[in-house]
């Protein structure tokens, strides 16, 4: 064991040197160990060979004293290497009276990180924190879709399925790796049990395939199967709101109705809707610069579809809408959806009294909100002898049938091939367009017989 010693001085503490001498080569240094003890502490154990084996066998002292063996030991390995310089023996004497400092901040450092990696590893199983970022980034537009920021409307699809899937996650907690057809089959029962129509399941259905997709991508999951478990149910007409249109006939009517401030502004943006064949997002914020002419001197309405990003040029066939443009020198009322599906029903009501087919009622479905209120009390609704939900025409009108309203009577004139009418509507898929041609099986009926006898008419007239 070296000589260990403490300096002269007053303070309670002190540190704990040790003296190294050699002859060969000269060596005669005081080597400070790092090592703090009590100024008592060490007089006592010192006080004679007895006292210092009693303090050795104590539980501070037995660590003491591994530490002085550990200095002798390094210093010894130094002296024998010869490098006995200040810095070598600073390192050394260091990595013994520190090791165990070291050892703990190296065993907290370690256990930091094994918290920060679980930490990590829920962030990524973590399906709702996804969603929640997911849908901050669309809303905010960090997040786009094919370079496009998202639209109003997907942004509100988006936030309905958080809260669909909240109350879902709190039955069924699941990560992505959990995602499998049993998963996606509970997912659906509830929808399901909830009463939630077929076509706003479906929409439901690609949100989570869509959102499974884009963790994946984002390398938070290799669950390759979970894409596979996505099927849409099949969407009846029964199944779905009573989705009309407005026939041309109605559409006049409500041009020539007398209205003035708002009810007349939200008249004109629906009757744009109809005239162009577009959705409320495109049709409701048409400025003068969107109408214009083709080098041919065609008057058009030019514009790029908000929802998919794609050109259209829409010619104006009816003179109306140009007549309602020039009302506002071209610059078109802004209007809110909110505002436009509020108003539109009652002005249509009213028209009604002048125009019976507009009264018509017509079997339907109650949206679940319809269904809350009616289950509370708030509200009632019509039903015919079999209990189905039968609603006025006029109460079905929303936004959105003005583009359907537009697309069927384009449809109806039979002048214009699908290819001319997908350019209009800026369609690409024809399954998609048509869908929007809504014509009763009474109407589509009547049409075959009137082609029928039109046929036998002119076979007729050649004959004579």
């Amino acid at each position: 064991m070296g000589n260990y010693f403490l300096r002269k001085g007053t303070g309670k503490e002190a540190t704990l040197f040790t003296r190294i001498r050699k002859r060969v080569p000269y060596i005669d240094k005081n080597v400070n160990t790092r090592i703090v003890i009590s100024r008592d502490v060490w007089e006592r154990a010192n006080r004679d060979a007895a006292s210092l084996e009693k303090f050795y066998r104590t539980k501070d002292g037995q660590i003491l004293y591994q530490k002085m063996c550990a200095i002798d030991q390094v210093l010894d390995e130094l002296l024998s290497q010869g490098k006995f310089d200040d810095e070598h023996i600073d390192k050394a004497v260091e990595s013994v009276v520190f090791a165990e400092i070291r050892e703990r901040q190296r065993q907290e450092e370690e256990e930091q990180q094994a918290i920060q990696h679980e930490e990590e590893e829920n962030r990524r199983k973590d399906v709702r924190a996804f969603l929640q970022n997911f849908i901050a980034g669309i809303k905010e537009g960090t997040i786009k879709h094919n370079g496009n920021t998202y639209g109003a409307n997907t942004c509100k699809v988006w936030t309905s399925f958080q809260r669909v899937l909240e109350r879902f996650y709190k039955k069924h907690p699941f990560t992505w790796e959990d995602i499998d057809k049993g998963l996606v089959d509970k997912f659906l029962y509830m929808l399901e049990k909830e009463e939630y129509m077929p076509k706003t399941i479906n929409k439901y259905l690609v949100c989570f395939r869509t959102m499974v997709g884009y963790a994946h991508r984002a390398r938070l999951h290799n669950n390759l199967l979970a894409d596979k478990c996505f099927t849409k149910i099949r969407v009846r007409e029964c199944d779905k709101v009573k989705e009309i249109y407005l026939t041309a006939d109605e559409l006049q009517a409500l041009y020539e109705m007398p209205l003035t401030g708002l009810e007349a502004e939200v008249r004109d943006v629906f009757l744009i809707g109809c005239y162009t064949c577009q959705r409320f997002s495109d049709y409701s914020v048409l400025r003068p610069d969107n109408f214009t002419t083709t080098s041919r001197g065609t008057k058009i309405v030019r514009l790029i579809q908000q929802k998919t990003n794609t050109p259209v040029v829409v010619p104006i066939l009816n003179d109306n809408l140009l007549r309602i443009a020039e009302r506002y020198d071209f610059e078109i009322p802004t209007v809110s959806d909110v505002i436009l599906n509020r108003y539109i029903k009652m002005i249509l009501k009213r028209l009604s009294e002048s125009v019976p087919s507009l009264a018509e009622t017509e079997v339907t479905k109650l949206t679940m909100k319809e269904r809350e209120k009616e289950a509370r009390g708030e509200a009632e609704f019509m039903r015919n002898e079999y209990g189905d939900v039968i609603k006025c025409r006029y109460d079905l009108v929303t936004s959105h049938t003005a583009r359907r309203s537009g697309i069927t009577n384009l449809y109806l004139t039979g002048l214009f091939d699908t290819v001319q009418m997908m350019s209009i509507s800026g369609h690409k898929d024809q399954r998609t367009f048509f869908d929007y041609i809504k014509l009763s099986s009474d109407e589509i009926a009547d049409r075959i017989m009137d082609k029928l006898r039109q046929s036998e008419q002119a076979s007729n007239e050649t004959l004579f």
